[in-house]
């Protein structure tokens, strides 16, 4: 690899002293003396170098702010905020076009996942540990939901960081489940779920990491769809770790959260994480036309697997198992074919899911995330480092935690990360066998249903405690790329009651990759059938 040049400027500050300093973060190892003016002067042109590419503006896409104006932007009062799940209000909409009446999407309502940037608009990310984000440019799934007519009507709180699973983290309060205040609305996109089941929006945007959109759906009583890993460009959004962010609908419906699929689904030229497999936008599959055209028809033929590995999950409430049992069977009665399938490597998924998701979270947040050609938030990594010990004191226990065990495993293991990632490719395997003969897998979304919500002022390790056993059944497929729905199937009360209070249960549905149609296909097909409400 060639020198740039080797040109030192006249004000270049960076001296033999820096030189050893850098060279003693390798390791316990020295630059030869005789050489070292030599590796200086190379430095100091990097440098020099670096210091250009510093003085250049950066480079993100410019958003059509005279079509899509920033309107009404204001933080939310507790009057009009009674759930705690909005994170900031404000209109955007297209004024250009006639798509908010002719859309796709015309006369819905959306949210986005408070992590999806919006130029112009504060994003809190569920922080106080960094101030005054606004995001410079759109996501790409924003621009597409406006130009297919919807109007966005503000951000919904995501939990602190998208690094909990339950819905009291955020700084801005806690977020209650519509079903019961005082109770957990899932994480990370709690406010996302919470707004759609309330009926206060049509469609929501949740993001997903380790089940951060199928989770809230499952508490909330929503259909929650993690797509296929790239479908959906992640572009302008706050990432935690590049090989496992998904984006994603959250809705009342199986058709409304095709609907909002197939506007957001397909690559953006930006985003590599849309690899092999992924379709551009205008060539993708029309999930509403294929849904409708088949909708009615018994699925005579159609093969589904009950993962008995998912249905022995720890801490599962046997009742909850019970219900997705029992809610799976019921397929039958549609004309499929019910079977349990096992595939033991399932339990080593969340394992593996943890690994990835802190070696690489703790480079993303010590501005090391690297490696990727993907539009890079260096406004934000800009925010984050140098940390200071004010910072650190304003993150909640799991933030916090992902950059220690991060920090700790990279010390320890420098391959440990290579290795998680070769044992994915080999779970990865292991479900594509099982769905080289099934059309769908079944098993439960979340252990139990709703839980009471703890306190900001709870020990870390109470906070913790409230999460575990969550995503056991979700994560893996962040790593696996798989699609996986999460379909509301029944209610049940808390095993502490009241017998009266009903809360929802939900399965999750995971297909092939790129096969979003026939999780939607058996999904529409027992939502017709059967009125979960009652169940």
């Amino acid at each position: 690899m060639s020198v740039v040049s080797l040109q030192i400027s006249t004000d270049n500050p960076v001296t033999v002293e820096d030189l050893r300093k850098t060279v003693a973060k390798i390791g316990p190892i020295k630059v030869k003396e005789d050489e070292e003016e030599d590796y200086l002067k190379v430095l100091q042109a990097m440098h020099d170098s670096v210091q250009r590419i510093l003085d250049e503006d950066d480079y993100y896409p410019i958003p059509n702010r005279e079509r899509f104006p920033r309107q009404n932007i204001y933080y939310p009062s507790k009057e009009e905020n009674e759930l705690g799940a909005w994170a900031w209000r404000y209109t955007l909409k297209d004024v250009k076009t006639d798509a908010p009446t002719k859309g796709l999407l015309a006369g819905r309502k959306v949210c986005l996942k408070d992590c999806v940037g919006v130029a112009d608009v504060p994003c809190l990310l569920g922080t106080e540990a960094i101030t005054n984000y606004i995001p410079k440019t759109d996501a790409t799934i924003v621009t597409r939901l406006l130009e297919a007519g919807a109007t966005i009507i503000g951000q919904a709180v995501c939990e602190n960081m998208c690094t909990f699973s339950a819905s009291f983290s955020a700084a801005s309060g806690p977020v209650h489940n519509p079903y019961a205040r005082g109770r957990n609305a899932g994480g990370s996109s709690s406010g996302s779920a919470a707004l759609v089941a309330a009926g206060h929006v049509d469609l929501a945007i949740g993001a997903d990491q380790g089940g951060s959109i199928r989770m809230p759906s499952a508490l909330c009583g929503c259909v929650g769809l993690k797509p296929t890993f790239g479908l959906v460009p992640y572009t302008g959004i706050a990432s935690n770790e590049s090989t496992n962010d998904h984006t994603g609908p959250i809705t009342r419906t199986v058709l409304d959260n095709a609907l909002m699929l197939q506007v957001i689904a397909g690559a953006d030229g930006i985003d590599d994480r849309q690899g092999t497999g992924c379709p551009s936008p205008k060539n993708g599959p029309k999930y509403v036309d294929d849904l409708l055209a088949t909708r009615n028809k018994p699925l005579d033929g159609m093969k589904i697997g009950l993962l008995r590995e998912g249905l022995d999950m720890s801490s599962i409430d046997p009742r909850v198992r019970a219900k997705v049992v029992e809610s799976a069977m019921k397929f039958r009665e549609l004309g499929a074919t019910v079977e349990e399938i096992s595939v033991p490597m399932h339990k080593e998924g969340p394992a593996l899911h943890l690994t990835v998701g802190r070696m690489a979270g703790y480079l993303s947040r010590m501005g090391m995330a690297s490696s990727r050609k993907e539009l890079y938030l260096t406004e934000l990594t800009d925010k984050f480092v140098p940390w200071t010990q004010q910072k650190w004191d304003k993150l909640w226990p799991t933030a916090s935690n992902v950059i220690i065990n991060g920090a700790y495993c990279w010390d320890k293991w420098p391959s440990l990360y290579g290795k998680t990632q070769n044992l994915l490719r080999k779970l990865r395997d292991a479900y594509d066998d099982k769905l080289a003969t099934y059309d769908v897998i079944i098993l439960p979304t979340v252990p139990q249903v709703a839980g009471k919500l703890g306190s900001q002022t709870d020990s870390p390790m109470d906070k913790l405690t409230k999460t575990v056993g969550q995503n056991l059944n979700c994560a893996m497929f962040n790593q696996t790329g798989h699609p996986a729905l999460s379909l509301p199937i029944g209610m049940l009360p808390p095993p502490e009651g009241p017998a009266d209070l009903k809360l929802p249960v939900a399965f999750q549905i995971v297909g092939k990759h790129f096969d979003e149609g026939t999780i939607y296909r058996v999904a529409l097909a027992w939502e017709d059938k059967f009125d979960w409400k009652t169940l």
